[in-house]
């Protein structure tokens, strides 16, 4: 891991990008000011969500509220903080988003971020580590992106929607995750998108990462940044921080289909072989696969496979002569993302190698 001094060097020199100041501290209490522009888009979830009875904390319909509405309710405060525009992408739960649809997002947080000094993405919990992560690799600006949410929707007692989304665009103006990459805001904590995994249905504090930590925390006393994403160390070599999967150069109807088979005992061949029949050109397993897996899997012609730790934490190592693609320590759900943009540039193996130990495995 690296240390506090070297983790404040590389981001006092990310803090040169847009005029940000970026920097690890105990607090920084000051707001940014209205001068700030943050965009936030709503996609609807939970957070958006009206229950009948404001005791239902688990029961609603979500995404029934626009995003207009939800900062709306939070004037005048968030006024001392951010001049705030908004937008709904959609208005409904964050499961019935597909891949092409995150194109989409990615893209329009892209054309915001061209007259806007930061972005907030407010969405539903289900996907919101797969949503964070796609943004992760593919918005080219070194801008603050912000991902929010909730476990409760906004009309119950106790909701966490509303501190959420405050806190969410008070980091964004902040600057303080500029060249971060995307990150995620919940529950009083600030989480790399790379890393982060929701971990309980229910319950507030369900977004943790499970080896590295959070980066910081938001309270009344300030935003905490304690640690940076390995990228920040390239904040001032555009080429460098940024990954290779510009989607203007990626053509939206040609992501390849890439399917995730969960290893168990005697798991069988069929839904290998199934997923290869119905168009798949990759393939990550989460966890060892079985025997029955394996052949299948290695029957396959033109079919790229990847190894995941289906465990929760822990890196997996390949044998090279193996010709499987291994997924470092990302979680399966995330290591979808990253091979079928790279399967969407080249089919090359060795590329692909290079991509997930320099990408998805970024040290410092």
């Amino acid at each position: 891991m690296p240390t506090v001094a070297k983790i404040a060097a590389t981001a006092a020199l990310a803090g040169t990008v847009a005029g940000a100041a970026v920097g690890v501290s105990s607090a920084d209490p000051a707001p940014a000011g209205p001068a700030q522009r943050v965009a936030v888009i709503g996609l609807g979830g939970t957070i958006a969500g009206t229950s009948d009875r404001r005791t239902d904390l688990e029961t609603y319909r979500p995404g029934t509220r626009p995003i207009g509405e939800l900062v709306d309710s939070l004037r005048p405060e968030i006024g001392d903080v951010a001049a705030v525009s908004t937008e709904d992408f959609g208005q409904k739960g964050s499961g019935e988003y597909t891949v092409t649809d995150l194109y989409d997002l990615s893209q329009l947080v892209e054309r915001r971020l061209r007259d806007h000094d930061s972005v907030v993405v407010s969405t539903g919990s289900a996907t919101m580590e797969e949503l964070s992560y796609f943004l992760d690799l593919t918005v080219r600006s070194p801008k603050p992106v912000v991902v929010t949410g909730a476990m409760r929707p906004w009309t119950a007692i106790g909701s966490d929607g509303p501190v959420n989304l405050y806190n969410a665009i008070r980091l964004a103006a902040s600057n303080r995750t500029t060249c971060f990459g995307t990150v995620i805001a919940l529950n009083d904590q600030i989480l790399p998108a790379r890393d982060a995994t929701k971990t309980d249905s229910t319950r507030v504090h369900t977004f943790t990462t499970h080896e590295y930590g959070d980066l910081g925390t938001i309270d009344q006393a300030g935003i905490r940044v304690q640690r940076a994403p390995a990228r920040v160390q390239h904040c001032d070599d555009p080429a460098r921080w940024a990954t290779p999967f510009d989607l203007t150069t990626i053509p939206r109807d040609t992501l390849p289909r890439v399917d995730i088979a969960h290893s168990y005992l005697d798991a069988p061949a069929e839904p290998i072989t199934a997923a290869v029949t119905a168009g798949a050109k990759g393939i990550v397993f989460a966890g060892t696969p079985s025997p029955s897996q394996a052949n299948a899997a290695m029957a396959t012609k033109a079919i790229t496979m990847v190894a995941t730790n289906g465990y929760g934490s822990g890196s997996i190592t390949v044998d090279p002569k193996m010709g499987v693609v291994s997924g470092g320590d990302l979680a399966p759900k995330k290591a979808r993302l990253l091979l079928l943009l790279a399967l969407s540039k080249t089919a090359d193996h060795d590329q692909i190698v290079a991509w997930f130990r320099d990408h998805g495995n970024q040290q410092f």
